[in-house]
């Protein structure tokens, strides 16, 4: 687990892309979020990005496509700008996030206002009595300081609501006011670099129309009988040890690298890092290559 994390760290700046992060400080970001009938959410966020110098490799907001085991979706993604800014749009996946990058390949200084748009699907969870919305703003935030920021939720019908202010898991309240039977604003203030806001919106259950949460499968789906398949391998492969055949051996260690791969890449191949995961295939193909590796050492031959 631990060696995984740090490749993926190591690896993180190449998934990335070569963008730098723009200098300077956005001045004001306001957001609606229109909750539809369907469970859908309509996001515009209109916010003024003041740049420190000149930048040419566009704005990256980033937009979670994975939240734990739960997936969502988004379409519908577009940009204006009252201020003539570059706003060529391109969306990557990156890990657990959609990459929205805004302007890249233009030239972009001074100050400039900016509307993006899209739409989210699958974020609204059914629970006993109610049907709840519980999304982070800004997540995982932008790379510089955020003077005011206010969110507006909109609904078909009243609904409790909340809001926290900071880095993840703050529990900072944000400054609230009621905007009408179905609607509620939230506001805050002075965000440092890569803090945002988490709002949650509840419904009565009938308000939406059934909702189907999507799901990917954990990325790591291990169980007692793995590990068990895997520890049997040591006392196995020490009685094996100089008595395995050269082509028994050989077989061993393909069958665990094949079962071992095909474990990372039966669900990844097709829907990307986001579907990764690794179970007791994988425990079961490492010890085959463990069976393998140590079948096939020859003897140590002492001098006496």
């Amino acid at each position: 687990m631990t060696l995984c994390a740090l490749l993926l760290l190591a690896l993180l700046p190449f998934l990335v892309g070569g963008g730098s992060v723009p200098e300077g400080s956005i001045p004001s970001y306001d957001v609606v979020l229109t909750v539809r009938e369907e469970g859908s959410v309509r996001v515009r966020e209109s916010f003024t990005f003041d740049y420190l110098g000149t930048h040419e490799h566009g704005l990256v907001r980033g937009v979670r496509r994975r939240d734990g085991d739960r997936l969502h979706r988004m379409r519908g993604v577009s940009v204006t700008s009252g201020t003539g800014a570059p706003v060529g749009v391109t969306v990557t996946e990156v890990l657990h996030e959609r990459h929205i990058v805004i302007g890249d390949g233009g030239p972009v200084s001074g100050r400039h206002e900016y509307v993006l748009e899209y739409e989210l699907l699958d974020v609204f969870v059914p629970g006993k009595g109610r049907d709840e919305l519980v999304w982070g703003l800004l997540e995982p935030g932008w790379p510089v300081p955020v003077e005011e920021v206010s969110v507006r939720i909109e609904g078909p019908a009243a609904f409790a609501s909340g809001c926290l202010a900071g880095a993840s898991g703050a529990v900072t309240p944000c400054a609230r006011r009621e905007a009408g039977p179905s609607a509620v604003e939230f506001r805050q203030s002075d965000l440092r670099p890569y803090e945002g806001l988490k709002v949650r919106a509840s419904f009565p259950e009938g308000v939406l129309d059934p909702l189907t949460p999507r799901y990917a499968p954990p990325h790591l789906a291990f169980t007692p009988w793995g590990w068990m398949a895997l520890l049997l391998a040591l006392p196995l492969a020490l009685v094996a040890r100089y008595r395995t055949p050269v082509r028994l051996r050989r077989c061993l260690l393909a069958a665990g690298a094949g079962v071992a791969a095909w474990d990372l890449l039966a669900e990844s191949a097709t829907g990307g890092f986001v579907m990764l995961s690794v179970g007791d295939p994988l425990l079961g193909g490492a010890g085959l290559l463990l069976l393998g590796l140590l079948a096939a050492r020859p003897p140590v031959l002492r001098r006496g």
